[in-house]
């Protein structure tokens, strides 16, 4: 399997699973806990998207980080979508154009075994290091709750599950004033978050 990790910590740590959100359920119900009030509430107004903060106003360091956590995201998001076309317009944005063709083969090939992905990494940066154009990421995930899982059983792909202190180094490199991974190994020293 071609892919931006060697092939083992690729089925283990960073298969195609997307980063778990906040569901905004939890913060509806918190606002229910207390007794009704009587308030008068301000006219409405046209709703407005929200502001999106803009690259420069992070730091390189965020900057670094949330191309990461993006890329993350974007590989959950090409698993599901089952698609090698999709999959390249996902991964495009946060991925070094050299390697996307050997990751969506790759998600090609699990799901032309009928597999996909389950389960989402934690993840713990450790450090940061930028040097120029180019910024290394260190990290002690989660992946213990993640792997394949075969379609037809229903049941996990022996061996495919992550580990609870996964080692990984993630390089990026600063192209046309945006971060990209260009590749990920996994060290085999232990670490903690």
């Amino acid at each position: 399997m071609t892919s931006p990790r060697p092939q083992p910590a690729a089925l283990r740590r960073r298969g195609p699973l997307i980063v778990a959100a906040v569901v905004p359920v939890v913060l509806a119900l918190a606002g229910c806990a207390g007794a009704a009030a009587q308030v008068q509430l301000p006219a409405k107004t046209a709703a407005r998207p929200a502001a999106v903060t803009a690259p420069g106003a992070l730091t390189p360091r965020q900057q670094v980080v949330a191309a990461l956590t993006g890329y993350t995201t974007a590989l959950g998001q090409a698993d599901k979508s089952g698609s090698g076309t999709v999959a390249r317009q996902l991964l495009r944005p946060y991925l070094a154009p050299s390697r996307i063709g050997g990751l969506v083969d790759a998600i090609s090939t699990i799901w032309a075994r009928g597999d996909s992905f389950y389960g989402q990494e934690v993840m713990h940066v450790s450090s940061v290091t930028i040097n120029g154009g180019r910024a290394f990421v260190h990290g002690c995930d989660d992946t213990s709750g993640m792997g394949l899982l075969n379609a037809a059983t229903g049941q996990p792909v022996p061996g495919s599950a992550g580990i609870r202190h996964d080692n990984v180094v993630t390089r990026l490199d600063l192209v046309g004033g945006h971060w990209l991974v260009q590749f990920q190994l996994v060290e085999a020293v232990p670490c903690t978050p």
